[in-house]
């Protein structure tokens, strides 16, 4: 099996994992604090770039699972990269389905406020 160094992972290429992770780290924290992004989204953000900064720290553990699957290495980044992205669109779209519902319950009840609002200014004028 080959080692880290030999199929690209250069120091220079591991310090700018570790860099690009406590970067995306820093800002999902900051999101979170100034109330721009929900603690359930940033749990996915942080997964992901805790995932990076091990690759970042131990970038032979993936050379390692590469070889335990028989494939290239860079196959195992983008299928995990596609498994993220696949989980983050099932998330959003778990939101707007719930969202969806809110906005139909909520639609019901202005109709509903709105004949009643309608009854009694019929029974107060009249």
């Amino acid at each position: 099996m080959p080692e880290a160094a030999q199929i690209g992972f250069q120091p220079a290429h591991r310090i700018g994992l570790l860099i690009v992770s406590l970067l995306l780290v820093g800002l999902v924290l900051e999101l979170v604090r100034r109330r721009r992004f929900k603690e359930r989204y940033a749990l996915l953000w942080l997964a992901a770039s805790g995932f990076v900064l091990l690759v970042g720290l131990v970038p032979s553990l993936v050379v390692w699972f590469a070889g335990i699957l028989h494939v290239q290495f860079l196959t195992v980044f983008f299928a995990l990269s596609f498994i993220f992205l696949l989980g983050l669109v099932l998330s959003f779209s778990v939101v707007i389905s719930q969202l969806s519902d809110q906005n139909r319950e909520l639609a019901q009840e202005v109709g509903l406020l709105e004949n009643r609002i309608s009854r009694l200014e019929k029974n107060d004028g009249g």
